[in-house]
């Protein structure tokens, strides 16, 4: 409704799962893709992904309510060259429209205040973004979660970096603040993911 009464857009078709996403940018010509994350058979990173390697001159615009960075970057990874919230209105996705017709990677607001230096939602390029969490994680934390993922303790990690227990449990914390990430698995898997390990 948004994109038909407030942006003027045509919209040619609509599926509701992945597997019919990917079926119909087969079967037709389309310059944007709108994708949700959270659909039936496949899911909408896993049919991003699909899409951009069978027509890469599709663009493809995630619009989720999921701001975690792991999910973003996982998003952008697969190929999507837009994400934005569904809780941001017709302004923004315009934006992220022209954006990505200007093969721009967009963000939306809100998280490019944090993913960006100057926080206006354009990515100078993939590359810039998919190295935002090397910059993130300072190289102490990245120490840290090296031995993390190696499965030490707190107490293990303490001895071998030379630091106190609280200190490895305040960069166990900051890192899971900072990559809104729920808990040391979720942490170890995109350590492993991002290959920051």
């Amino acid at each position: 409704m948004v994109l038909k009464e407030e942006l003027n857009i045509q919209i040619t078709d609509t599926a509701f799962n992945g597997r019919q996403a990917i079926d119909r940018c087969l079967a037709e010509k389309f310059d944007v893709v709108l994708m949700d994350i959270n659909m039936p058979v496949i899911n909408g990173i896993e049919a991003t992904q699909e899409i951009k390697r069978l027509r890469p001159d599709v663009k493809v615009i995630i619009v989720s309510m999921n701001t975690d960075y792991a999910t973003v970057n996982k998003a952008i990874k697969a190929g999507a060259d837009g994400y934005i919230l569904k809780s941001e209105g017709a302004e923004e996705i315009e934006k992220a429209l022209k954006s990505v017709l200007k093969n721009e990677v967009y963000l939306s607001k809100i998280l490019s205040d944090t993913m960006t230096k100057d926080g206006d939602g354009r990515i100078a390029s993939r590359e810039d973004l998919l190295h935002f969490s090397e910059s993130l994680i300072t190289t102490r934390e990245q120490g840290v979660l090296k031995l993390v993922a190696e499965g030490f303790t707190n107490q293990q990690i303490a001895d071998t970096l030379h630091i106190s227990v609280r200190t490895v449990d305040t960069h166990r914390t900051n890192m899971l603040t900072k990559l809104k990430l729920p808990n040391t698995a979720a942490l170890v898997k995109f350590a492993m993911e991002n290959k920051l390990v």
